[in-house]
């Protein structure tokens, strides 16, 4: 019987030890800061600051501009605007506002020449805004008009030949008549529309992104997402003309791979979007991360701005392919270009609250082995977006639908040696 008694015992302490080993060994892990981690350095939470909370606490987008790392805010879905242009002073090592736009966000910036610019996402009174700009001297504009409204402008692009194109929706966007994409060939003093003329129906007159590849410019539609694959969902400028067309040859896998990617909504018929976020021309390769969005009432909040692919497009024509990163398990997230190398930041969700955070870089991401890792770090959030200044990493911390919103919305610094 006591023989019994103590295999029954050591039996117990057995499976004890199994079930506890993984739940110590993660404690132990994540208990003891690393070397990176003891660097890293938290310079506040603007956000948190002017009142955001929730999803908009989320850094959308971080941008250096005139020796400052802006930071993009808030959310169009929950409506949490206006929305204080937020800059981050080394020099001075502290956030200064420098600017309120009555938007419900700021979802990212562009550059043109030597001036920074926040597309209109979503106007708190009326349809007539379209984007702010930035000068060198540091005064802030918005430019306007009344003649030419758009409910949201998702994105700005500027053609060689010097005209910026706007793309979003008009908020009655199944009136095929109202615009949806909208011309200035005067740097905000005037504009005009230059979206699809008489497209079939109106999901083709709803855009979320537009980018410059070889030479052209694109404007996926609201139908370039998993649940459909048609031809004519992809617009291109047309220069000559200056307005945009539905090409009949480019359909969804152009942008987004179909034989690769199925999402949880699809199974469910849910209408969600993808939206190439911030491509990048790398040597004549296209790669981007791939962001959600979606009208339909079902999931309206779930898919806003969640990141969802990674993806490399060697050429005009090639279908581009996921990128799979020397860890095996995190997402790419935002890139950037220094020193003529290509920097990915990338996430693995390990447990809820946990994730390892990667910075990759590569000469050619055509090649998977290329991606070298340069660092990592421990995170209670994803990292959304990164900059790279004086020698300086910088990092803005969010989340997607169903994460902790944690510690979202802080900004953190690294600097050189690793």
């Amino acid at each position: 019987m006591e023989k019994v008694k103590k295999k029954l015992l050591i039996a117990l302490l057995v499976i004890s030890a199994a079930i506890l080993f993984p739940y110590l060994n993660d404690k132990l892990f994540w208990a003891q800061p690393t070397k990176i981690e003891n660097a890293l350095v938290n310079l506040g939470n603007p956000l948190a600051k002017s009142g955001q909370k929730e999803r908009s606490l989320n850094v959308w987008d971080l941008q250096v501009f005139d020796g400052k790392i802006y930071v993009a805010g808030g959310s169009t879905v929950d409506n949490t605007g206006p929305i204080p242009v937020w800059a981050y002073n080394p020099a001075r090592q502290k956030f200064e506002k420098e600017y309120t736009v009555s938007e419900e966000a700021i979802e990212h910036f562009r550059i043109f020449g030597n001036q920074l610019y926040i597309p209109a996402a979503d106007p708190k009174i009326g349809d007539s805004n379209k984007f702010y700009r930035r000068d060198r001297s540091g005064k802030w504009q918005l430019y306007r008009s009344d003649a030419i409204k758009l409910a949201h402008v998702r994105d700005l692009v500027k053609a060689e030949t010097g005209e910026i194109l706007l793309v979003g929706n008009n908020r009655f966007f199944k009136d095929l008549s109202k615009p949806a994409i909208a011309i200035t060939r005067d740097n905000g003093k005037t504009f005009q529309k230059a979206g699809i003329e008489n497209p079939p129906h109106s999901e083709l007159n709803w855009f979320f992104s537009v980018f410059a590849y070889q030479g052209k410019i694109f404007a996926p539609t609201s139908l370039l997402r998993d649940t459909i694959e048609e031809p004519k969902t992809i617009a291109v400028y047309n220069p000559s003309k200056q307005i945009f067309e539905l090409d009949p040859k480019l359909n969804n896998s152009e942008f987004i791979p179909q034989s690769h990617f199925k999402s949880r909504w699809a199974q469910q018929g849910f209408r969600v979007i993808y939206r190439p976020w911030h491509p990048i021309e790398f040597k004549e390769t296209l790669v981007y991360p791939v962001r959600s969005y979606s009208y339909y009432d079902k999931n309206y909040k779930q898919a806003y701005m969640n990141t969802v692919g990674f993806y490399v497009k060697p050429a005009l024509g090639v279908t581009p392919f996921p990128v799979v990163f020397p860890d095996k398990k995190s997402l790419g997230e935002d890139l950037l270009v220094i020193d003529n190398q290509l920097y990915a930041i990338a996430n693995a969700k390990i447990a809820r609250d946990k994730f390892i955070v990667y910075v990759y870089k590569t000469d050619n991401p055509t090649v998977a082995e290329n991606w070298q890792e340069v660092f990592h770090f421990r995170s209670s959030n994803k990292v959304r977006s990164f900059e790279y200044l004086d020698s300086k990493f910088y990092f803005g911390l969010g989340q997607d639908y169903g994460d902790s919103i944690g510690k979202a919305g802080n900004i953190l610094s690294l600097s050189q040696p690793y």
